[in-house]
Protein backbone atom coordinates (compact mmCIF):
# COMPACT_ATOMS: atom_id res chain seq x y z
CA UNK A 1 0.00 0.00 0.00
CA UNK A 2 1.54 3.64 -0.86
CA UNK A 3 2.42 5.65 1.51
CA UNK A 4 -0.59 8.19 0.66
CA UNK A 5 -2.74 5.49 1.83
CA UNK A 6 -0.71 4.84 5.16
CA UNK A 7 -1.06 8.88 5.74
CA UNK A 8 -4.89 9.53 5.45
CA UNK A 9 -4.89 5.91 7.99
CA UNK A 10 -3.45 7.45 10.46
CA UNK A 11 -3.53 11.19 10.89
CA UNK A 12 -6.67 12.61 9.39
CA UNK A 13 -9.97 11.81 7.61
CA UNK A 14 -10.53 12.98 4.71
CA UNK A 15 -12.01 16.53 3.86
CA UNK A 16 -15.13 16.88 1.97
CA UNK A 17 -16.64 20.18 0.88
CA UNK A 18 -20.03 21.45 0.25
CA UNK A 19 -20.60 23.84 -1.70
CA UNK A 20 -24.25 24.59 -3.36
CA UNK A 21 -25.56 21.18 -2.32
CA UNK A 22 -22.64 19.31 -3.84
CA UNK A 23 -20.40 16.99 -2.18
CA UNK A 24 -16.63 17.50 -3.61
CA UNK A 25 -13.33 16.77 -3.06
CA UNK A 26 -10.51 18.28 -4.25
CA UNK A 27 -7.14 16.71 -3.29
CA UNK A 28 -5.42 14.59 -5.44
CA UNK A 29 -4.43 11.97 -2.33
CA UNK A 30 -7.82 11.66 -0.64
CA UNK A 31 -8.95 10.77 -3.72
CA UNK A 32 -6.96 7.90 -4.38
CA UNK A 33 -7.53 6.82 -1.11
CA UNK A 34 -11.28 6.57 -1.78
CA UNK A 35 -10.33 4.89 -4.57
CA UNK A 36 -7.96 2.43 -3.36
CA UNK A 37 -9.40 1.69 0.45
CA UNK A 38 -12.97 2.88 0.17
CA UNK A 39 -13.80 1.74 -2.80
CA UNK A 40 -15.35 4.88 -4.01
CA UNK A 41 -14.33 6.90 -7.37
CA UNK A 42 -17.08 9.82 -7.60
CA UNK A 43 -17.22 11.48 -10.65
CA UNK A 44 -14.67 14.00 -12.31
CA UNK A 45 -16.27 17.14 -12.57
CA UNK A 46 -13.41 19.59 -12.99
CA UNK A 47 -12.21 21.37 -16.30
CA UNK A 48 -8.84 21.86 -17.02
CA UNK A 49 -7.39 25.98 -17.74
CA UNK A 50 -5.92 25.26 -21.25
CA UNK A 51 -9.76 24.09 -22.78
CA UNK A 52 -12.16 25.13 -19.97
CA UNK A 53 -14.62 24.29 -22.80
CA UNK A 54 -14.06 20.58 -22.98
CA UNK A 55 -16.55 18.08 -21.77
CA UNK A 56 -14.45 14.36 -22.48
CA UNK A 57 -11.61 14.34 -20.35
CA UNK A 58 -12.54 15.79 -16.80
CA UNK A 59 -10.12 16.03 -13.50
CA UNK A 60 -10.74 17.34 -10.20
CA UNK A 61 -12.28 18.13 -8.03
CA UNK A 62 -14.41 14.77 -7.74
CA UNK A 63 -18.11 14.54 -6.83
CA UNK A 64 -19.65 12.39 -4.25
CA UNK A 65 -23.35 11.07 -4.37
CA UNK A 66 -25.02 11.86 -0.81
CA UNK A 67 -25.30 7.87 0.06
CA UNK A 68 -21.29 7.16 -0.68
CA UNK A 69 -21.13 10.73 1.74
CA UNK A 70 -22.87 9.29 4.38
CA UNK A 71 -20.96 5.87 4.21
CA UNK A 72 -17.75 7.54 4.64
CA UNK A 73 -19.48 9.97 7.63
CA UNK A 74 -20.69 6.22 9.19
CA UNK A 75 -17.36 4.79 8.78
CA UNK A 76 -15.97 7.75 10.49
CA UNK A 77 -13.35 8.43 7.17
CA UNK A 78 -14.25 11.73 6.61
CA UNK A 79 -15.64 15.05 7.85
CA UNK A 80 -17.56 17.51 5.71
CA UNK A 81 -17.45 21.48 5.95
CA UNK A 82 -19.42 24.27 3.99
CA UNK A 83 -16.97 25.73 2.49
CA UNK A 84 -17.53 28.86 2.14
CA UNK A 85 -18.01 29.48 6.18
CA UNK A 86 -14.77 27.48 6.67
CA UNK A 87 -13.15 30.04 4.18
CA UNK A 88 -15.25 32.99 5.39
CA UNK A 89 -14.31 32.09 9.14
CA UNK A 90 -10.47 31.52 8.16
CA UNK A 91 -9.47 34.68 6.47
CA UNK A 92 -11.38 36.43 8.83
CA UNK A 93 -9.78 35.13 11.97
CA UNK A 94 -7.51 36.49 14.19
CA UNK A 95 -4.27 34.54 13.11
CA UNK A 96 -1.06 34.76 15.67
CA UNK A 97 2.16 35.14 14.53
CA UNK A 98 2.93 31.13 14.67
CA UNK A 99 0.17 30.34 12.31
CA UNK A 100 1.38 32.98 10.04
CA UNK A 101 5.02 31.33 10.16
CA UNK A 102 3.69 27.86 9.63
CA UNK A 103 1.71 28.96 6.43
CA UNK A 104 4.79 30.98 5.15
CA UNK A 105 7.15 28.24 5.86
CA UNK A 106 4.76 25.39 3.36
CA UNK A 107 4.70 27.87 0.86
CA UNK A 108 8.44 28.12 0.78
CA UNK A 109 8.50 24.23 1.20
CA UNK A 110 6.63 23.87 -1.75
CA UNK A 111 8.70 26.36 -3.85
CA UNK A 112 11.85 24.71 -2.80
CA UNK A 113 10.14 21.18 -3.83
CA UNK A 114 9.57 22.35 -7.28
CA UNK A 115 12.95 24.26 -7.80
CA UNK A 116 14.53 20.77 -6.57
CA UNK A 117 12.68 18.76 -9.02
CA UNK A 118 13.57 21.71 -12.32
CA UNK A 119 17.17 21.25 -11.01
CA UNK A 120 17.25 18.14 -11.34
CA UNK A 121 16.10 17.79 -14.54
CA UNK A 122 18.35 20.08 -15.96
CA UNK A 123 21.11 18.39 -14.38
CA UNK A 124 20.03 14.95 -15.99
CA UNK A 125 19.89 16.62 -19.66
CA UNK A 126 22.76 18.14 -18.86
CA UNK A 127 24.43 14.65 -18.42
CA UNK A 128 23.10 13.21 -21.28
CA UNK A 129 24.79 15.81 -23.67
CA UNK A 130 28.07 14.83 -21.58
CA UNK A 131 27.50 11.42 -22.09
CA UNK A 132 26.51 11.70 -26.14
CA UNK A 133 29.43 13.56 -26.80
CA UNK A 134 31.76 11.06 -25.41
CA UNK A 135 30.14 8.88 -27.49
CA UNK A 136 30.47 10.31 -30.73
CA UNK A 137 26.76 10.24 -31.60
CA UNK A 138 27.07 12.92 -33.57
CA UNK A 139 28.65 11.72 -36.30
CA UNK A 140 27.77 13.21 -39.38
CA UNK A 141 29.14 10.45 -41.52
CA UNK A 142 26.69 8.05 -40.12
CA UNK A 143 23.67 7.58 -42.48
CA UNK A 144 21.00 8.90 -39.73
CA UNK A 145 22.99 11.67 -38.09
CA UNK A 146 21.76 12.19 -34.56
CA UNK A 147 20.03 15.40 -33.76
CA UNK A 148 23.04 18.37 -33.28
CA UNK A 149 23.69 20.10 -29.87
CA UNK A 150 20.51 23.05 -29.89
CA UNK A 151 21.74 24.76 -26.72
CA UNK A 152 23.10 27.21 -29.16
CA UNK A 153 20.77 28.83 -31.88
CA UNK A 154 20.76 31.82 -33.90
CA UNK A 155 18.52 34.67 -33.10
CA UNK A 156 16.42 36.48 -36.47
CA UNK A 157 19.42 39.00 -35.45
CA UNK A 158 21.97 36.74 -35.93
CA UNK A 159 23.29 36.71 -32.86
CA UNK A 160 23.74 33.09 -30.97
CA UNK A 161 21.41 32.22 -27.76
CA UNK A 162 22.73 30.10 -24.83
CA UNK A 163 19.58 27.99 -23.81
CA UNK A 164 21.56 26.93 -20.60
CA UNK A 165 22.30 30.42 -19.77
CA UNK A 166 18.93 31.78 -20.56
CA UNK A 167 17.18 29.35 -18.76
CA UNK A 168 19.46 29.58 -15.68
CA UNK A 169 18.86 33.44 -15.84
CA UNK A 170 15.37 32.52 -14.73
CA UNK A 171 14.60 33.67 -11.44
CA UNK A 172 12.75 32.14 -8.37
CA UNK A 173 9.39 30.33 -9.37
CA UNK A 174 6.47 31.62 -7.89
CA UNK A 175 4.00 28.65 -6.44
CA UNK A 176 0.61 28.98 -6.78
CA UNK A 177 -1.11 26.51 -3.85
CA UNK A 178 -3.11 24.24 -5.20
CA UNK A 179 -4.80 23.12 -1.93
CA UNK A 180 -6.07 25.67 1.00
CA UNK A 181 -5.52 22.94 3.91
CA UNK A 182 -2.65 24.45 5.20
CA UNK A 183 -4.53 27.63 6.02
CA UNK A 184 -8.14 25.97 6.78
CA UNK A 185 -7.69 24.19 10.34
CA UNK A 186 -9.47 20.47 9.71
CA UNK A 187 -12.10 19.49 11.92
CA UNK A 188 -11.62 17.74 15.39
CA UNK A 189 -14.66 15.41 14.69
CA UNK A 190 -16.56 13.65 11.74
CA UNK A 191 -20.04 14.95 11.17
CA UNK A 192 -22.96 13.12 12.08
CA UNK A 193 -24.53 10.82 9.51
CA UNK A 194 -27.46 12.35 8.22
CA UNK A 195 -28.98 9.49 6.71
CA UNK A 196 -32.01 7.20 7.93
CA UNK A 197 -31.23 4.26 10.15
CA UNK A 198 -32.56 1.90 7.12
CA UNK A 199 -29.34 0.44 5.45
CA UNK A 200 -29.52 0.90 1.39
CA UNK A 201 -28.73 -0.65 -1.28
CA UNK A 202 -25.54 1.23 -1.80
CA UNK A 203 -24.65 -0.10 1.80
CA UNK A 204 -24.68 -3.17 0.51
CA UNK A 205 -23.11 -3.52 -2.41
CA UNK A 206 -20.08 -1.41 -1.18
CA UNK A 207 -19.61 -4.02 1.83
CA UNK A 208 -19.55 -6.81 -0.74
CA UNK A 209 -16.52 -4.93 -2.17
CA UNK A 210 -18.25 -3.46 -5.33
CA UNK A 211 -17.90 -0.33 -7.06
CA UNK A 212 -20.63 1.84 -8.17
CA UNK A 213 -21.16 4.74 -10.64
CA UNK A 214 -24.38 6.81 -11.65
CA UNK A 215 -25.99 4.55 -14.24
CA UNK A 216 -28.23 6.85 -16.02
CA UNK A 217 -26.90 6.26 -19.55
CA UNK A 218 -28.14 2.72 -18.75
CA UNK A 219 -31.39 3.53 -17.29
CA UNK A 220 -30.59 2.89 -14.25
CA UNK A 221 -29.46 3.93 -10.57
CA UNK A 222 -26.40 2.30 -10.28
CA UNK A 223 -23.92 0.76 -12.38
CA UNK A 224 -22.31 -2.11 -10.24
CA UNK A 225 -18.56 -3.23 -11.05
CA UNK A 226 -17.04 -5.91 -9.40
CA UNK A 227 -13.63 -3.81 -9.32
CA UNK A 228 -12.38 -0.97 -10.53
CA UNK A 229 -14.22 0.50 -13.61
CA UNK A 230 -10.79 1.16 -14.95
CA UNK A 231 -10.12 -2.32 -14.66
CA UNK A 232 -13.57 -3.76 -15.14
CA UNK A 233 -16.78 -4.02 -16.86
CA UNK A 234 -20.15 -3.56 -14.82
CA UNK A 235 -21.85 -6.71 -14.58
CA UNK A 236 -25.33 -5.65 -12.85
CA UNK A 237 -27.64 -2.26 -13.68
CA UNK A 238 -29.12 -1.29 -10.42
CA UNK A 239 -32.20 0.36 -8.66
CA UNK A 240 -33.20 0.26 -5.18
CA UNK A 241 -37.17 0.51 -4.24
CA UNK A 242 -39.06 0.67 -1.13
CA UNK A 243 -40.07 -2.93 0.23
CA UNK A 244 -43.30 -1.80 -0.12
CA UNK A 245 -43.66 0.68 -3.52
CA UNK A 246 -45.23 -0.81 -6.89
CA UNK A 247 -42.40 -0.97 -9.22
CA UNK A 248 -44.11 -0.21 -12.93
CA UNK A 249 -44.19 -2.87 -15.75
CA UNK A 250 -42.03 -0.85 -17.97
CA UNK A 251 -39.44 0.13 -15.68
CA UNK A 252 -38.61 -4.08 -15.27
CA UNK A 253 -38.93 -4.62 -19.23
CA UNK A 254 -37.17 -1.84 -20.12
CA UNK A 255 -34.47 -2.03 -16.89
CA UNK A 256 -34.27 -6.16 -18.45
CA UNK A 257 -34.17 -5.79 -22.47
CA UNK A 258 -31.17 -2.86 -21.78
CA UNK A 259 -29.41 -4.74 -19.11
CA UNK A 260 -29.14 -8.00 -21.11
CA UNK A 261 -28.63 -6.51 -24.69
CA UNK A 262 -24.87 -4.93 -23.19
CA UNK A 263 -24.31 -8.29 -20.90
CA UNK A 264 -25.57 -7.37 -17.75
CA UNK A 265 -27.73 -8.57 -15.69
CA UNK A 266 -30.85 -6.28 -13.90
CA UNK A 267 -30.45 -5.96 -9.99
CA UNK A 268 -33.29 -4.64 -8.09
CA UNK A 269 -33.27 -4.16 -4.19
CA UNK A 270 -34.60 -3.12 -1.03
CA UNK A 271 -34.95 -2.56 2.45
CA UNK A 272 -37.47 -5.66 4.49
CA UNK A 273 -38.01 -4.30 7.94
CA UNK A 274 -39.17 -7.57 8.58
CA UNK A 275 -35.86 -8.49 8.79
CA UNK A 276 -34.32 -6.46 10.81
CA UNK A 277 -31.85 -3.05 10.60
CA UNK A 278 -28.66 -4.71 9.51
CA UNK A 279 -27.58 -5.36 6.23
CA UNK A 280 -28.75 -8.69 6.10
CA UNK A 281 -32.45 -6.92 5.48
CA UNK A 282 -31.63 -5.95 2.07
CA UNK A 283 -33.12 -8.18 -0.31
CA UNK A 284 -32.18 -8.09 -3.66
CA UNK A 285 -33.44 -9.86 -7.22
CA UNK A 286 -31.97 -10.22 -10.51
CA UNK A 287 -33.67 -9.85 -13.52
CA UNK A 288 -32.12 -11.42 -17.05
CA UNK A 289 -34.42 -10.74 -20.21
CA UNK A 290 -34.27 -14.28 -21.66
CA UNK A 291 -36.63 -13.72 -24.87
CA UNK A 292 -33.59 -11.47 -26.38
Amino acid sequence: MSLVVDEFKSHETIRIAKIAGRYLVFDPDAVAFLRRCEHINGTLVGTTPQQPTQNVFLGLPVELRPEEVDILLHKKSAHVVDDADAHNAALQADRNAAFRRRYIASLRNNKQAARYTLSQKSASKTTGKVVCLESNCQDVNSPHPERRDESHIMSMEGKPINRENQSASVGPLAVTPVSSVTLVASASEPNAAFRAVNPTLCDLLKSRGHYTTPGLRFGSRYSVYPGDPLRFHAHFMANEYYWEEQIPILDIVGGGRLATAVKKAFLIGGHDASKGSDLDSIQTYSIEWAAM
